[in-house]
């Protein structure tokens, strides 16, 4: 898990210096979650270049986990302008904010992936200012019956950390 954010960050870091913007990230669940392959790299550079498009120069951009018990939650936390409660009840929706710059697919995208694993993401208000995307991510858990060529995923499933 934090090797994938680690790696988004840096993929994503020369968009924020561009724009001025710092990009970080504060990890605390190593180890991986149990989705599709390649969804959490999508989830995350759908979530990152939304919050890099509304922070202004001077901006903030950071990427958190923290393991519970069954989940991970990830929050990706921006000191942009935020968005309404109008905007957020329809954010998820294809095309669903008019005022998005972009295609108006990217957080219907991450809504789909999340959903489709099992899992939740809502759209919270930043304390001081902004927009914090939470998701609560499965957790990847070895099988018990794993065969001897180690720990095993079922089909849809990542087991990349």
């Amino acid at each position: 898990m934090d090797e994938v954010v680690q790696d988004r960050v840096a993929a994503w870091e020369p968009v924020a210096l561009e724009h001025g913007i710092h990009l970080g990230s504060r990890c605390r669940a190593p180890g991986p979650v149990a989705l599709g392959a390649g969804h959490l790299e999508q989830i995350l550079d759908n979530l990152l270049a939304n919050a890099l498009d509304a922070v202004a120069e001077g901006g903030t951009v950071t990427i958190d986990s923290d393991p519970a018990r069954d989940t991970v939650r990830v929050r990706v936390v921006d000191d942009g302008p935020g968005m309404s409660p109008k905007a957020r009840a329809v954010a998820f929706h294809r095309f669903g904010n008019p005022q998005a710059r972009g295609s108006g697919l990217g957080l219907a995208i991450v809504h789909r992936l999340v959903t489709a694993n099992g899992r939740t993401v809502r759209l919270e208000d930043t304390p001081g200012g902004g927009l914090t995307a939470v998701l609560d991510l499965p957790r990847w858990r070895e099988r018990r019956n794993a065969p001897t060529g180690g720990p095993t995923a079922g089909p849809g499933t990542s087991t990349s950390p």
